[in-house]
């Protein structure tokens, strides 16, 4: 398939015949081929913003599952670019750049140092001079932060596949297998840029969105104009929740200490927010509960 000359590569999911969940196939090319998109929108911008890849599906073949796709590009750029062939020398730049990115993730499982994806970005940007389609070797590196996005999310579209699973990015030229065994998530990619923490605790009001009732995940609660996930460190008031001998109804809402973490970047940016509940000091019944003979509950999953 991968010789049809409208097919720029292939992704292939090979699995085991007669498994069970075989969801986890369609799923992981499902969320492979809508990371690629983006990755492809993410390596144009090296070269021009004005160009956008679309991408085409050309064929699926069963046994494996395997996706042929082409990309279309659109907006052609005015000044920017003085080559006649410029379609085709794009094109080739993303092939190549996607391949050089599942490659490099091929002899590594985890990412612990921005430094260590420096290379691939290095290597990408010379891809992209290559091409020599611009006026001006302007031709700019992708931003650590969204490269390792892209390759977080490469991750998780592979999480769903077992032992015996694997996955394939095809071309004309070149086979890479993608790793199974390598993880990033974005919570790990925020801990990579973090230069400074500042904490300060404080009484806060919150209005419980989404309470866990048998596990120690998240809560979520609406703080002012937003939704933030929130973790229960105060385990004794947690575990009479837990068993009833607390109860929470939908508009009710807890005051409470809680820890603020804000965290920066180098450039003193703020990337990132932790809210931790030390204490629960009460739960704030809403107005309205008293006025209802039966107060709409939280459901089994624990949301208003």
């Amino acid at each position: 398939m991968i010789d049809q000359p409208q097919v720029d590569y292939c992704l292939e999911v090979n699995f085991e015949k007669g498994t069970e969940s075989p969801s986890r196939v369609f799923r992981t090319m499902h969320e492979m081929i809508d990371t690629f998109q983006l990755l492809d929108s993410h390596l144009i911008s090296s070269i021009d913003i004005r160009i956008e890849p679309v991408l085409l599906l050309e064929d699926i073949e069963s046994g494996s599952v395997k996706t042929g796709i082409s990309t279309k590009l659109k907006i052609v750029p005015d000044d920017a670019i003085y080559n006649l062939d410029w379609k085709k020398l794009v094109g080739s730049f993303l092939v190549k750049g996607k391949y050089r990115i599942v490659n490099f993730l091929e002899g590594t499982t985890s990412i612990t140092n921005v430094n260590q994806i420096k290379p691939l970005q290095d290597d990408l940007q010379k891809l992209a001079q290559e091409t020599q389609i611009r006026m001006l070797p302007d031709y700019k590196p992708i931003e650590p932060r969204l490269l390792l996005e892209d390759i977080s999310k490469i991750s998780s579209s592979l999480s769903y596949l077992t032992t015996g699973d694997g996955a394939s990015y095809i071309t004309n030229q070149d086979r890479a297998r993608f790793n199974l065994e390598f993880k990033l998530t974005p919570e790990s990619i925020e801990e990579l840029f973090i230069q400074e923490v500042l904490t300060h605790d404080d009484t806060l009001i919150m209005k419980v969105k989404k309470a866990d009732f048998l596990g120690d995940s998240m809560w979520e609660f609406r703080f002012g104009e937003r939704n933030i996930p929130v973790r229960i460190s105060d385990k004794e008031w947690l575990n009479k929740f837990q068993t009833n001998k607390v109860t929470i109804q939908a508009g009710d809402a807890i005051r409470g200490v809680v820890r603020v973490s804000h965290k920066y970047d180098a450039d003193h940016n703020l990337i990132g927010d932790n809210y931790d509940l030390l204490s629960v000091i009460e739960v704030i019944k809403s107005p309205q509960e008293g006025q209802a003979a039966h107060p709409p509950p939280l459901d089994n999953h624990g949301i208003l």
